[in-house]
């Protein structure tokens, strides 16, 4: 029996129509609380090649759909002390528009300063990973692509710490946090992270905020055409965000090293490390903005033309004739070591304050022989051109 995927996408949206319902009487209970987001976009350029973006590929039949994006988050107050919330989140490029709980945790309050979380969380690893599908909360219509590519994972399955403390003026965050991650799709890889854990401190001032994450994953398995690799990850990331009389600064930096288990057949060399500046000037509801971006690498990716010979030993069974690579690709591929550096301008227009209207333009420069963040080889420059429209409510 085979279902209509037009049926299946009417049953989704009816059933979220009943499940807002639902949720919208509930809201007349003062301990219920929902809010949402959404994003919808218009992404041109060379997006024929391919290319990874966050956590999200971006391909030629993204041009209506790249960023396109709804979110709903429920908060329900369970008593004094226990927090209940949840985040449905349904993009276009990675489920195509399927509503799911993106995030869904319990909160306990064990002292005015101390939460603790638990259940499916953000993965802390960056500036706006918090925040990372809000486009409102930032000025570009995506997230630099070169540090948050970096990121392994977007949520996990785990617990954490919330610690907060005031000093003077300044109000610091401590979130230790511990969990893993069951498999989900980056590009052609399935990966799934058996442990992750790490430590966010952040402090937050009358101008700007500046946050420093070390985090580690290990057990990380990737599965590709049949392949697996196992590694183990570490992560530093440390960023600011400024506002002094109209003039802006944003900043950050971020680096991954990768250690390889010596059981597995094939490895990988992607140590790398990505960072980006951003200066923006604000003129009433305008915030024109200018953007660069890079990353660097003591390694570089090898290409490997069509029917050559792959690398490594071949898997057990499989003989030396068949050891064979399908396609041309560069390895390491471009969702785990990409080259790159890039220029960004664009504007963003508040039309309210919950709307936002933003255009911008990038130009990406591949670098070290790898195609950067591009599944196929783009050439010298690769133009993106985008417009979208950010709204909360």
């Amino acid at each position: 029996m085979s279902i209509n995927p037009h049926s299946l996408v009417f049953l989704q949206v009816t059933f979220f129509c009943f499940w807002f319902s639902a949720v919208s009487a509930a809201e007349e209970d003062s301990r219920v609380k929902l809010s949402g987001f959404a994003s919808a976009s218009i992404l041109a350029g060379d997006i024929d090649y391919g290319l990874v973006s966050g956590p999200d590929v971006i391909d030629e039949s993204s041009g209506f759909g790249a960023d396109n994006t709804l979110g709903v988050k429920i908060g329900a107050d369970i008593n004094d002390k226990v927090d209940l919330s949840v985040q449905m989140l349904a993009k276009g490029t990675v489920d195509g528009y399927s509503l799911n709980a993106h995030w869904a945790y319990i909160s306990f309050e064990l002292s005015n300063q101390l939460l603790l979380r638990a259940g499916r969380l953000n993965f802390p690893g960056a500036f706006y990973s918090e925040v990372q599908e809000v486009g409102y909360s930032y000025l570009w219509v995506r997230n630099p692509i070169e540090a948050y590519t970096l990121i392994p994972l977007a949520t996990y399955s785990g617990m954490d710490l919330v610690y907060t403390l005031n000093y003077r003026e300044i109000e610091f965050t401590i979130q230790p946090f511990l969990g893993s991650a069951p498999p989900f799709p980056i590009s052609d890889l399935s990966v799934e992270v058996g442990l992750a854990y790490g430590l966010s401190l952040t402090s937050s001032f009358d101008f700007g905020k500046i946050n420093i994450v070390a985090a580690a994953a290990e057990d990380i398995s990737f599965v590709a055409g049949g392949l697996e690799r196992t590694v183990d990850y570490f992560l530093i990331s440390a960023g600011v965000e400024i506002e002094y009389e109209n003039i802006i600064f944003i900043g950050e930096f971020t680096k991954k090293d990768i250690v390889n288990h010596a059981s597995t057949n094939v490895v990988t060399n992607s140590d790398m490390a990505a960072w980006y500046m951003t200066l923006a000037y604000r003129v009433g509801d305008f915030v024109p903005h200018f953007t660069v971006a890079g990353t660097q690498s003591d390694n570089t990716a090898i290409f490997y033309s069509a029917n050559s010979p792959a690398p490594g030993a071949p898997p057990a069974g499989v003989p030396p004739e068949a050891w064979r690579v399908p396609v041309d690709m560069l390895i390491p591929g471009n969702a785990e070591l990409f080259l790159q550096r890039s220029i960004t301008a664009g504007v963003r227009y508040n039309l309210s304050d919950q709307v936002a209207l933003k255009l911008e333009a990038q130009r990406i420069t591949p670098e070290k022989g790898t195609w950067g963040v591009f599944a196929s080889d783009p050439g010298e420059h690769a133009n993106l051109f985008s417009l979208a429209v950010d709204l909360v409510f």
